[in-house]
């Protein structure tokens, strides 16, 4: 039996054990203990056996504590020579950091200091924003405060003599915020708030460049340049601006256009140019849907009011799309201790029988068409599954399809996960997806062919 033991497991979910046993407890391809003791489920009643026990177990010293069992007390001085994970590697097991000893016999629980946390088997000053405090977030691992900045794109058309209210927007540094005018001069009759409200009551047609500028509660400062518009009283008028909000391929958009003027309701229509493909413009100036393509796309857009006679306006725009960071996707993703594992369909494994296979790879963002191809393992997990890679009959194609059969049962990886009645059969492999972009980007991610279900 391998001398691991991981102490200070009792609050420890099911899944998190299995995330622990598949790095910690997997010696079945890699241990160097002797080949005659007890396996199967025996084995795992073993090792819960030495988990329980592991702070007094005869014949030796076996750990005080909330340490870790060093595997010499187990049976009055056994072979601790046993390897049952590579020496320094680590991981997180609910918020403790676990690193392998030096001997790769065990792991053993290092804490982390005061203020920072486990994330990755590495102690860092934060690991998601609700680590730092408040108004700060975690960006690679620190804990900072964002630059402050005016999110607000454009100010919407005003009317002479009608009431303008738009409010003014901001994000990052620290809250609350003040507002003013920094440069030129806004129409008559409008001025900016310093609460962050540009409103008023234009008194004449006028088209006007103002800088407007928002200080933060530690005196920190951002400014942007806005073209402020007034058109003459009673026509009808777009007063959405362009650009529009930025769009993500593959991704649900929607955005409401505005009209001020004339007699509602209004009805809207696209009067020349493209949309991109996956968005539509309805009757009541709703652009939603989700882009199929990236780039940006031009085109005018024109409404009409419900007056007699009807009155017009046409508008141009911009909408630009940009593309969703690429990802490996599956319909079932296990993710054990260090690194994710998408499972895929059954195969059926026949001996002498070829019964055929087929599968899509399956990823999403970038720019497609994307090229696959198998590469190694991680090195941190290979060890563990040395007989990993596609098994002689299938093959992976450009295109990111699986394909073929397996007539050698004796191929089939089987995986025991000791500490619980889980049995992990079938074939793993590593792949990357690249696509085409000009500067191409990549990802890898870890698969498993079943030859059973795999069920947690």
């Amino acid at each position: 039996m391998s001398p691991l033991v991981l102490v200070r497991i009792t609050h420890l979910s099911k899944l998190t054990i299995l995330m622990a046993a598949l790095l910690g407890l997997l010696t079945t391809g890699c241990s160097d203990a002797p080949s005659d003791g007890p396996s199967g489920t025996d084995a795992g009643a073993d090792a819960a056996s030495d988990v329980a026990t592991a702070g007094d177990a005869s014949g030796g010293d076996g750990g005080v504590g909330d340490g870790v069992a060093t595997g010499d007390g187990a049976s009055g001085g056994g072979d601790t020579s046993a390897k049952s994970c590579p020496p320094g590697l680590a991981g997180c097991v609910e918020g403790d950091r676990v690193v392998c000893n030096d001997t790769g016999t065990a792991f053993a629980i290092v804490p982390c200091a005061a203020e920072t946390v486990c994330s990755a088997g590495k102690c860092v000053a934060c690991a998601s924003d609700a680590d730092c405090a408040t108004g700060e977030v975690c960006t690679e691992a620190v804990c900072a405060t964002p630059q402050l900045t005016i999110t607000t794109e454009a100010l919407p058309t005003a009317q002479v003599g009608q009431a303008y209210s738009q409010p003014l927007a901001a994000a990052g540094g620290v809250p609350p915020y003040t507002w003013k005018l920094d440069q030129g001069l806004l129409p008559a009759g409008i001025l900016v708030g310093s609460t962050g409200e540009v409103k008023g009551v234009a008194t004449e047609k006028a088209v006007a460049s103002v800088s407007i500028s928002v200080t933060d509660d530690k005196g920190k400062t951002a400014s942007r340049i806005f073209v402020f518009e007034v058109k003459a009283g009673g026509g009808l008028v777009i007063s959405t601006t362009s650009p529009l909000k930025k769009a993500t391929e593959g991704k649900s958009y929607s955005l409401q256009l505005e009209a001020k003027g004339g007699e509602k309701p209004y009805f809207w229509g696209l009067k020349s140019g493209k949309l991109p493909n996956g968005v539509t413009l309805g009757a009541d100036g709703q652009i939603s849907g989700t882009p199929t393509e990236d780039g940006t796309f031009t085109f005018d857009i024109k409404v009409l009011d419900d007056g007699a006679p009807t009155l017009t306006a046409t508008r141009s725009f911009e909408l630009p799309i940009g593309l969703a960071p690429l990802e490996i996707v599956g319909l079932q993703e296990v993710n054990l201790f260090v690194t994710k594992v998408i499972v895929l369909p059954l195969i059926i494994v026949v001996k002498s029988v070829p019964v055929p296979y087929s599968n899509q790879l399956a990823a999403k963002g970038g720019k497609k068409p994307y090229a696959w191809s198998e590469v190694a393992l991680p090195a941190g997990v290979k060890s563990f599954i040395p007989n990993s890679g596609l098994p002689k009959g299938l093959t992976l194609g450009k295109d990111g399809k699986i394909s073929g059969s397996v007539t050698d049962p004796s191929l089939v990886v089987e995986v025991k996960i000791p500490l619980t009645q889980i049995v992990l059969k079938g074939f793993f492999f590593a792949a990357k997806v690249t696509d085409s972009q000009g500067k191409p980007q990549s990802k890898t991610a870890m698969f498993i062919i079943p030859t059973a279900p795999v069920n947690f």
